[in-house]
């Protein structure tokens, strides 16, 4: 053999070439789903209108429902703990 080919051989694979489970698939799921019903709740969405309405505007009417910035805000917490969960080993 070669040098190039026997370089190959001796080198560990790279984490990347680790293919998911379907246990894997799913308990992602489940936890994505989990963070979603808990960041898209009308009492979510009052406890955070409460905390950040004088800063950056109404997030939720009294009621609970969203306005287009509150929807805005949780979608991108949203976005950045699902993708923090990517790189948790859990």
């Amino acid at each position: 053999m070669d040098n190039l080919a026997k370089q190959q051989q001796q080198q560990p694979k790279p984490p990347c070439d680790k293919h998911a489970t379907s246990g894997d698939k799913w308990r992602y799921t489940i936890y994505t789903t989990i963070l979603l019903l808990i960041l898209f709740n009308p009492w979510t969405y009052k406890l955070v209108n409460k905390l950040l309405s004088n800063f950056v505007g109404a997030i939720a009417s009294k009621d609970g429902c969203p306005t287009l910035l509150g929807f805005g805000i949780h979608a991108a917490i949203f976005t950045i703990i699902v993708r923090l969960l990517m790189d948790m080993n859990i």
